[in-house]
């Protein structure tokens, strides 16, 4: 026979089951194109449990992509709530704000993202753009060739350095990296252009 104790277990687990599935056939939905089940699914599940971190996640995200700013940053920052210690979180938000063009905001967030996590690649490549984008260009440097060594492959990372040194007059390491860039992916139209260029 089941204690009182069992019985609220047995819910807990259930509520928790049925909160992952609304995730789960949110985010399915969301991929289908089908934007507005999705967000149902994720409001459910706030619903259901408003502590379970994933759906401020994904329903954040799903605004950002529909750049509802305001409404995923309030997700967002509920999710920071929840998870303060999560790098991935201050980076998601950081990218939100860039994308708005709040660059103070952005910026704060991908350097908290940081003191998280001094190594967490996507704030490193995300807080350089930015910071590139404001031309303070030494900074943006130091963070793009952090980067740049733990992802050799990223191209899109070697076309920021190859800017980074061009705007530093400095044309042959500008010129290495968009080279490097283009043997790694020929169809890179924009750095062809830029090699043409100088």
């Amino acid at each position: 026979m089941n204690t009182p104790d069992d019985t609220l277990t047995n819910i807990d687990f259930l509520e928790v089951e049925s909160v992952a599935l609304l995730n789960e056939t949110g985010t399915s939905l969301a991929k289908a194109g089908e934007m507005q089940k999705a967000e149902e699914n994720f409001l459910k599940a706030i619903e259901i449990d408003p502590h379970y971190p994933k759906s401020y996640h994904n329903l954040g995200i799903l605004q950002a992509a529909q750049q509802r700013t305001k409404d995923a940053v309030k997700n967002l920052e509920k999710l920071i709530e929840l998870e303060p210690d999560n790098a991935e979180h201050h980076c998601n938000i950081g990218i939100v704000y860039f994308l708005e063009g709040s660059y103070y905001e952005s910026e704060m967030f991908f350097s908290k993202a940081l003191e998280i996590d001094n190594d967490y690649p996507d704030a490193m490549f995300n807080l350089g753009k930015l910071l590139f984008n404001l031309e303070r260009t030494d900074e943006a440097l130091s963070l793009i060739e952090r980067f740049h060594n733990t992802d050799k492959l990223n191209t899109e990372a070697m076309d920021v350095l190859g800017m980074c040194f061009l705007r530093k007059n400095d044309r042959e390491k500008a010129r290495f990296f968009w080279e490097k860039a283009l043997d790694i992916d020929p169809g890179l139209s924009q750095v062809r252009n830029r090699l043409q260029e100088l």
